[in-house]
């Protein structure tokens, strides 16, 4: 691991993903501008923090699923965003969709969204109002992983929609199914924001601890 992490931000060129990526508030962590399409396997091979952007072409995700992966495999960190069907291009996810209630706070409903393992080290980091939103569907949680949002349905727990796996790989696995680079970079949904920067902390956090 490097002493100043290396991080790259994964995405296909759509509007918000631009928007997000420069955002100054992110140049502290100087992320690399990895452009799906014009990526090759050379561009991940050092990295320690792959953000993969929300909404990008299912493709391009295809393409590089192997390198993406290899990041974790090296000991390193792996987040992605929602709405990339992570369930096709990395293995042991089942994902169900959901319907996506985005103003549930306005119309007094219950997301049903819950926080769990408070206890473990990345609450530090993530804030109640950066998980807790909206979501694009549901994992089953796979073994070893460690749930962060659990989605409730009738009393009954039916999935979670946020979880880090850090048993599978010597690295880490932080996958959501939540898109904070969609409403971040079009300048709307409280909590996006949150999300991105906290994540974004995280990652940084832990690539130094690990160095």
């Amino acid at each position: 691991m490097n002493p100043t992490p290396t991080i790259g931000f994964a995405h296909t060129g759509t509007g918000s993903q631009l928007k997000t990526l420069a955002d100054p508030a992110l140049r502290p962590y100087r992320p690399a501008d990895l452009y799906l399409p014009d990526a090759s396997a050379a561009d991940f091979a050092d990295l320690d923090v792959l953000l993969v952007a929300d909404r990008s072409h299912p493709r391009m995700l295809m393409r590089h699923a192997a390198a993406m992966r290899d990041v974790a495999e090296r000991g390193g960190t792996l987040i992605v965003f929602g709405e990339n069907s992570v369930h096709e291009w990395l293995p042991d996810l089942r994902w169900q969709p959901r319907a996506t209630n985005f103003w549930w706070w306005r119309t007094g409903e219950d997301s049903g969204m819950r926080r769990r393992s408070l206890e473990h080290p990345i609450w530090e980091y993530l804030s109640k109002r950066a998980v807790i939103w909206h979501h694009h569907g549901i994992f089953r949680l796979p073994d070893g992983a460690v749930p962060l949002v659990a989605l409730e349905e009738d009393g009954l727990e039916a999935g979670v929609t946020t979880f880090l796996d850090e048993s599978s790989t010597p690295g880490a696995i932080l996958i959501t199914t939540m898109d904070p680079c969609y409403h971040h970079g079009a300048g709307f949904m409280p909590g996006a924001t949150q999300l991105l920067y906290c994540v974004l902390r995280w990652a940084d956090a832990r690539s130094i601890r690990a160095a």
